[in-house]
């Protein structure tokens, strides 16, 4: 939206780091609008902050979003997240693995990166109906990342 100063900062900074724009053009279609000028396109998302990040399906549906401005590579990770949440409905566990994997060690600085973790080992898990990685990938976000969401996300008895 004009005067938006988060805007104005992911145009000057985040969109014109090669990687974000590589991956944007690789996984989405994007489409910037104004949700101020657009108001139902505001209605419908139930849209109410600037800048914000949605996710859709074909049909206009959002899995996912994300208020604010983000940095290059925490906007990478919060990609991920949106995509993965986009297709992890439809079993598409396989391509949610691969597209977090790719450059994850890029992305270990990130405050997002114990949810990758976590949403990449929910998708193997699902996929091949075994917990053991997943349980052994808490363990050690709750070593590495005590204060994070995920680390109390271990519920199994030891």
């Amino acid at each position: 939206m004009d005067g938006c100063g988060g805007c104005k900062k992911l145009n000057v900074t985040t969109y014109k780091d090669q990687k974000v724009i590589d991956e944007i053009n690789e996984w989405f279609i994007p489409l910037k609008l104004d949700l101020i000028k657009d108001r139902e396109v505001r209605k419908s998302l139930g849209a109410y902050w600037t800048p914000s990040i949605y996710f859709l399906d074909q049909n206009g549906n959002s899995y996912y979003h994300f208020n604010g401005y983000l940095p290059a590579d925490d906007f990478r990770a919060m990609l991920r997240l949106g995509i993965a949440e986009t297709i992890m409905p439809r079993g598409r566990y396989d391509e949610i693995i691969k597209i977090i994997d790719k450059d994850i060690d890029e992305l270990n600085k990130t405050s997002l990166y114990p949810k990758l973790l976590v949403v990449r080992e929910t998708a193997r898990y699902i996929k091949v109906k075994d917990n053991s990685q997943l349980k052994k990938t808490l363990k050690e976000i709750q070593s590495k990342y005590p204060y994070s969401t995920e680390a109390k996300m271990y519920f199994w008895d030891e």
